[in-house]
Order: C-alpha cells, then structure tokens, then sequence
C-alpha cells in the first residue's frame, strides 16, 4: 500500500507543471514534430533549396540526365515512346533495363512530386529533398500508428530520414533507390493494417503503396523492403497459426492478394524487365537461360564484420577515396545511424523485449549477416544459389540502408522505456544500470585522455597491423615508383587523424568523425540518460536534448556528404568540347570506340553520337562477353585491340587520351583542352553489308576462336549459329544503302545478283526486333555473336528491321487495369467504412435519445 501511494505520489510529481508541449492536443503535437522533421530537412539542404542547387554534376547523375535527353530527344523528334537507343554499347534496350522510362505510370508519386515542390520552393531537386521529408514523416506515423508517443516516435523517424547512408544516396544520384528506401515505412504499415483489417480499404491502400514502390524502378531496394515485409508477415502469422489458423489464413490470403495487385499495377515495367533479365548480365544471357551475376562481381562491395565499428566511429576505416582501408573497392559513404539510436536499441533488447523488439533484433543481426557477402559465405551463398532472383544483385552492403529502420523502431522503444519507466522497475534496474553507464562513461574519458597525452605512442602501435589497405603497397609501387613508401607513411598519418579526431581533406573540408567526436557525442548521451535517471532531468526537457543531440550528431555528419553544385553546373558538364563538335560535324552513319577511361562516358550519347562504349548496370550479356573475350583480344603484341570486331561494330573514329599507332590511324582531329585525340579507323565497315559466305559454328567457344582469329574478315565472312535458309551465295554484284536509320525502325535499299547475306552491324535482340523484305517478314539471325543479318532475294529489295516490343503493350495494359480495380478498391471500401462509421454513430444517438 505505501509502495503504491510513493508511486502515485512520484507519478504526480513528474507530470506537475507542464510545459507549451504538454498542453498541446496529440494533433498538434503531432504537427509540431512533422515541423521539426521540415526544419531539419530546410536546414541539411537549405544550399539546395534556397539556392537551387544540385547534389551533384557527376556520376550517376550525369549519366541519368544523358539517358533523359536522348529519350526525349527521341520522344520529340521521331514521335515515339523509346525503348531502344542506339548511343551506347552499339544500341541496347532502355526500357527493359530500367535506363529510361517512356511513360509516368506512378501517379502517387507524381502528385506526392507536386507537393515537394510547393514544400521545397520549386527548386531543381525538390522532388529528391521531398523524399528524406517523406522517410520522416513515414517512419513517424508508422510509429504513432504503433502507438508511441510523440519524442519517441520523432526520435525514430530522425534515425531513419537523416540517416548518412541515406544522404550519400543524393550526392551519388540514386534517387530511385532513395526513393524505394523512403516507402519502407508506409509500406510496413499499410502491411500492419492490412493484417489487422483484413478489409477493402486496407487491401487497396497496400496494393497502390506497393505498386509505387515498385515504380521507383530500383529493383534491388525494392526487392529488401519486400524481404522485411515478407519476413515481419511471416512472423506474425507464424505467432498466430496455433491459436487462430484460420486468421492466420485469411492474413495470408490478404497479403497474397495485395502483392499480386500491386505487382499489377508496375507490369508496365516489370513484365518487361523479368523478359529482359535473361538476355542481360544479371541473367542467363540467352533464352530460357537461368542465371545471374557472377560471385565475384556481385561481392565485389561486401561489409566486412570488422566495419561494423563504423557504426560508432564513422571515420574508423577512413573516408572516401584514397583514405579508405577498409574491404571494399571503395566507398563514398558511411554506414552510421547515430550514436542514440545504438543506445536506446541497447535499452529496447535488455529491458523491453517482446515479440516485435525480438523481430527486429533479429532482423537488424540477419541484415549484417547478408551485407557481409563473401565474408560470410554460409548464409550468402544459400540465398545466392537457392533465393529467387537474389543472385541478379550486387553490392551486399546495400541491404545496410534498412538499419536506420529496424535501428529507429527499437530506439523508439527505448526511448519510452525510460519515459515510462515505472517506479517499481526503477527500484529494481537503476542502481546496475547507473553503474554499467558510469563505467562506460569512465572507459570512454580514459581512452580519451590517453589518446591526447600519448598520441605517438598510440599511433605507432596501431600503424603496424592498421591503417593499410590490403595489398595497397602494391598499388603504390605501380603509381609512385621508389616513393611508395612516403605515400603510404602519409596515407596512414591523415587515416589516424580521421580515426582519431578529424583532418582537413582538400574538397570536402574538415572531417570530424573520429573517436574525439565519439566520446563527446557518446558521453552526452549517456550523460543525459543518468541525469534523467537521477530525476535532475524533467521528461519534457530530456526528450527534447535527446532529439536535439541526435540532430546535431547527424546533422555534422552529413555535413561531409553534401557538397552542392550550381544548377548550371550539370549542363556546363556537357557542354560541347571540340570533339565533341568534330564528331558532330560529320553527318554520316558511324559510332565512336571511347578508350580507356573515357568508355563508360555517357557524354556521347547526351550529344546523340553513337558509341560503343557507356555505362549500364544491366547491359546486353552476349556484349559483355565480346567485350570480354574479344574485344582486347588483338593478335599483335604491342596492340591489343581485336580490330575484327571494331571494324564489325562501324567504328569510324577512335577516341584517346594519346596517339595510337600512326600505321593503323589516321589524327582526324586533337582536342587540345581536354587532351583527347580522335583518329580515323580507314578499316571500318559500313553499318550495312553483303558478305561472300556464311560460317556455321556449333559453339561459343568456336564462334570466339574465329573471331579473336587474324585470319577472320568481318567484310567477307560472317559467322552464324544455325544454318540459314536459303544457304546464301557469294554475290558478284551487291549494294546496301541504309536509306531511313531510327530508334526503332531501320530501311535499307539492297540489291544483290543472288540470294545473298545482308549483315546489318546492329546488336541481336530477338525480343522486339523483327526484319521484313518488301514487306514479308524474315528470320533474323545472330551474326559474328552480337549482331544481325537476313537473307536478301535476288534483285533489288527494301529491308526493314522494326522494333516493337509486344511486352510493353501487355504491360502497360495490365497496369492500366490494375490501378483501376486498385482505385475503385480504396473508394468502396474507403465508402464502406464511413457508412459504418455514420450508421454506428446514429445507432448510438438514437440508443441515447430512447
């Protein structure tokens, strides 16, 4: 009893005196932290928003807006939806890849696209902006919807919008994996709903929420959001199968028959990209040929466990080209979620589980796991060989942007756990726990003071097995010769500045994300939680420097990841050099081979000059494998272009950073400003021919052998797969004119005195492209591996190659529907449910009024 009344009495100690905040409505308390969330987003972006500026002018961007202006060049000049481009790898698809997207279908998101921009002032990247702003006030009502309260629920919703992680994103320019991050919370409660309501309402809203995730078009964040929602769905009804089975089935049913709906409602693009994947390097490459990316390279980026350390100390392996040491090639970015959000998980796991904090307890270790890639082959090559579609993914470490969520879900439960804490439990907890934060607090201020007194000491001791990246020296001696040495003492000095305290980097300014910043931030943290636990602390005050601490920690960290450029700066990037001006000068029919570093530069095609060459992470597989077994293949010693397959693709100019060989090449043109040469290739073939015979090959093997052959000419012979009918002949005469040349239609005017091979130096994609003569269609068939010919009649003819994609009308039809049964769903349903409401309402007047 007197345990009882020192409770109620302590309970109404705490809640005298409220503050502005308390006396507010939970509506305007919920309003004030959506405007917090606002505040922090104008405040991280405000050179963006308030200058209109750009994130970046380079990269994934750059490569992004080529894609756009030769689609809507395209769109504008030729009148159709485009889903072929010949600029780049000697033409590929662009729709099926996901390079580019003819048609918005996501109407969600563009009217969500509309408000940022009345939110964000109408600046260039209002739409990007608007969807950290989105991950917010997502994440917040989803943990309102659960039920928290409003400190903890922002704390949340903080951890997972300005996570760094995230806002690299922006500056690397993958908006469309930012944008499928940003659903995950709306997605994960419209789940919750659904399994709780199991009506209409619910089923439609899911059904359109998962379709515009899908409509990001990021395939691989898509396919994590839907592995945690899978993974939570799964778990729930597991919990529920013994006690209510048939709940648990009409759960499933519902869950099933809305990720069908919203698998519907992205069939405009999916359908297309499931048909693509096996003709590109995340697939088989061939039809009815399973596959996916190669171990090597889809490990390439594994986290290894050691960098799990960068959870506290982001700059513990370094920071950014050269100064990273850690496992992966490279990396622009930090995974950090915040000091806070590590120690109110801490608290949710010891003091608060329960079946949802074990789920994500458990769900936050099996995302480490999977990150750790070829680090931790036992779970990752299960799911590499046995998951559906897991093996058409790179970069492990990508899953870690879903930490911020499962992080920010159990630091909401932490966060309450010490703002509601009852009396009783802190007669049981406190004394430990004020004992294991005071011996923390201790162990982190002594680490501190021996760093400042003896920072040699500790540098020497920690350079000898640290602070090098494995086999760097080798790198070193290959770029700086007999001075490697120094570099690498220099490279480990600025990498123990960043571990340590911070250091000024030339670019990006002065980084501060070593263990000083740790033990400050740390130290405050749990300074504030021992304050509060000792009631010196009112609750009001500890949950607003709790979100103020957190603010500023993630603010100064994503300091490092923002750097915005000029709006004008992007297109200034594209400017038209001097060769880009030369090449455009020549109006013929020809493509360009980029060497060295300049073929993956997408600049070409922004200007609509045709490469061989770009950037694409899904491009045509039986390219990449010319490219790979061919292409630097030559037979001469000092010259390892393969010049068979050069000549083939049309390559009427070489472009380099030097002259090549004056025997083979002829200068056409030397940029002096930006150092590139472009030489003429006298040897190239036209983009349409007529050879003298046909070689039958029975394998790739023998296919690859006759080209990387001296002997092989691409002008004469031309190898095929499957015998062609009729058996063409050598002609003695023979012209073909390329007379009409489009994205999607190419007319050719041929005349041979025989039945006769016309090759046309087009990549093979049997899915789309069909050829006719004088209007009858005719087989095409796959030539010297990675492009087309048909076989001519004698005389003269008209030869058409037409690129029309059934699959994209299919898809687009289906969509079309789905968003309709989808829309109608919500009306019904969303009518349904206020009838109920009114009918209930006036039931209950009326049994008051009786």
């Amino acid at each position: 009893m007197a345990k009882t009344k020192q409770s109620a009495s302590s309970t109404k100690a705490r809640q005298e005196q409220p503050t502005w905040f308390d006396r507010l409505s939970n509506t305007r308390k919920d309003l004030v932290c959506v405007a917090v969330l606002y505040i922090l987003v104008l405040v991280l972006f405000h050179k963006i928003i308030f200058n209109n500026m750009i994130f970046s002018d380079a990269g994934d961007t750059a490569a992004a807006l080529s894609w756009a202006t030769a689609g809507e060049h395209l769109k504008t000049t030729e009148g159709i939806e485009p889903q072929w481009f010949p600029y780049v790898f000697s033409g590929m698809p662009s729709f099926g890849s996901l390079a580019y997207i003819p048609r918005n279908i996501n109407y969600l998101q563009s009217i969500l696209h509309s408000l940022g921009k009345l939110l964000f002032l109408n600046v260039e990247m209002s739409w990007l902006v608007l969807h950290y702003f989105l991950a917010g006030i997502f994440m917040f009502s989803l943990l309102r919807f659960w039920g928290f309260r409003q400190a903890p629920s922002l704390l949340g919703a903080m951890s997972f919008a300005l996570s760094p992680y995230a806002v690299g994103l922006a500056g690397g320019g993958h908006g469309s994996k930012l944008m499928a991050l940003s659903y995950l919370p709306l997605v994960f409660l419209l789940t919750h709903a659904l399994l709780q309501r199991r009506d209409l309402l619910s089923l439609g809203l899911f059904s359109a929420a998962i379709g515009t995730l899908f409509l990001t078009n990021h395939v691989q964040m898509v396919f994590y959001v839907l592995l945690v929602v899978g993974l939570y769905s799964f778990y729930e009804t597991l919990l529920e199968i013994r006690s209510s089975p048939l709940r648990a089935l009409q759960k499933g049913a519902f869950l099933l028959l809305g990720l069908a709906l919203g698998f519907a409602i992205s069939a405009y693009v999916y359908l297309s990209v499931e048909e693509y994947a096996q003709f590109s390097i995340r697939g088989g490459g061939e039809v009815g040929v399973a596959g996916g990316l190669g171990y090597d390279y889809a490990t390439n980026w594994s986290f290894h466990p050691f960098e799990i350390l960068n959870l506290f100390i982001p700059a513990f392996f370094g920071f950014r080209t050269p100064y990273y040491w850690g496992w992966m090639p490279f990396t622009e970015s930090s995974v950090y979620i915040g000091l806070l959000p590590l120690i109110l998980a801490a608290f949710a796991l010891i003091y608060r589980r329960n079946k949802t904090t074990l789920f994500f307890g458990l769900l936050s270790v099996v995302l480490f796991l999977i990150s750790f890639g070829k680090h931790f082959p036992i779970l990752y090559d299960f799911l590499f060989t046995y998951l559906p579609h897991f093996d058409k993914f790179r970069t492990p470490s990508m899953i870690l942007h879903l930490l911020p969520f499962t992080f920010g879900i159990l630091a909401a439960y932490g966060m309450s756990f010490l703002l509601e804490i009852p009396d009783h439990e802190r007669e049981i907890h406190l004394p430990k726990l004020k004992k294991s934060l005071l011996i923390i607090l201790l162990i982190i201020g002594a680490i501190l003071v021996i760093g400042f007194l003896g920072g040699g000491i500790l540098y020497d001791s920690l350079s000898g097995f640290m602070l090098v990246k494995e086999e760097q020296m080798v790198e070193l001696r290959a770029q700086y010769g007999q001075q490697a040495g120094e570099v690498l003492e220099q490279l480990k000095k600025i990498r123990f500045d960043l571990l340590w305290n911070g250091r000024d980097i030339p670019g990006l300014g002065y980084i501060w994300n070593g263990y000083v910043r740790f033990a400050l931030f740390a130290g405050a943290g749990l300074s504030l939680i021992l304050l509060y636990l000792n009631r010196r602390l009112k609750a009001s005050l500890f949950s607003a420097t709790m979100v103020i601490l957190l603010a500023i920690d993630l603010l100064v960290i994503n300091a490092n990841f923002i750097h915005p450029r000029p709006k004008t700066a992007l297109k200034q990037r594209f400017r038209p050099d001097e060769t880009i001006q030369f090449l455009k000068s020549d109006s013929s029919l020809y493509r360009i081979f980029p060497l060295g570093e300049l073929f993956q530069d997408n600049t070409y095609m922004y200007h609509l000059i045709q490469s061989i060459g770009g950037y694409s992470p899904a491009k045509i597989k039986i390219y990449q494998e010319i490219l790979d077994s061919c292409m630097f293949r030559g037979w001469e010693e000092n010259f390892p272009l393969n010049m068979n397959i050069v000549n083939m693709l049309n390559t009427k100019y070489l472009l380099s950073l030097g002259k090549l060989p004056e025997e083979k090449f002829k200068i056409a043109h030397i940029d002096q400003a930006s150092s590139i040469v472009t030489s003429l290739n006298p040897a190239y073939l036209p983009r349409a021919f007529f050879v003298d015979e046909a070689l039958i090959t029975a394998s790739k093997t023998e296919t690859f052998s006759l080209l990387n052959s001296p002997s092989f000419n691409p002008r004469r012979q031309a190898i095929l797969e499957k015998e062609p009918t009729p058996m063409p002949a050598k002609p003695d005469t023979s012209l073909a004119v390329i007379s009409g040349f489009l994205a999607h239609e190419i007319t050719i005017e041929a005349f041979t005195d025989r039945p006769s091979l016309l090759v046309l130096s087009e990549v093979y994609f049997p899915k789309g492209w069909k050829s006719f003569v004088d209007g009858k269609e005719t087989e095409i068939y796959k030539t010297n591996y990675i492009i087309r010919s048909v076989v001519v009649p004698e005389g003269k003819h008209t030869v058409v190659f037409r690129y029309h994609y059934t699959t994209y009308d299919r898809g687009l039809l289906v969509s079309s529907a789905a968003w309709g049964i989808c829309f109608l769903s919500i009306l019904i349903g969303g009518g349904s449910r206020v009838w109920k409401q009114r009918s209930s309402l006036l039931k209950s007047r009326g049994g008051l009024l009786s």
